[in-house]
């Protein structure tokens, strides 16, 4: 699966470094790209091995809750 978010509020480079460090560290994610500049995100995972609900959870532990984006689509 695919999550991309678009206007993410509360991705810092801070947020977007602790983001980097927990993806990088998750099993299930297949690959990312986190961009500060422009407050966008982009994560593929194997939904088989990590569901977006605990996706979710661990990103906001991070400091990006998913109430902090305004736009995303789950594909």
């Amino acid at each position: 699966m695919e999550f991309k978010a678009l206007h993410v509020h509360a991705l810092t480079e801070e947020v977007a470094a602790n983001l980097e460090a927990l993806l990088s560290s998750l099993s299930g994610i297949e690959q990312f790209k986190i961009t500060p500049e422009t407050q966008e995100l982009n994560i593929t995972f194997d939904e088989k091995r990590i569901g977006f609900q605990t996706l979710a959870e661990k990103m906001a532990k991070a400091g990006c809750p998913l109430r902090d984006i305004d736009a995303a689509l789950l594909l």
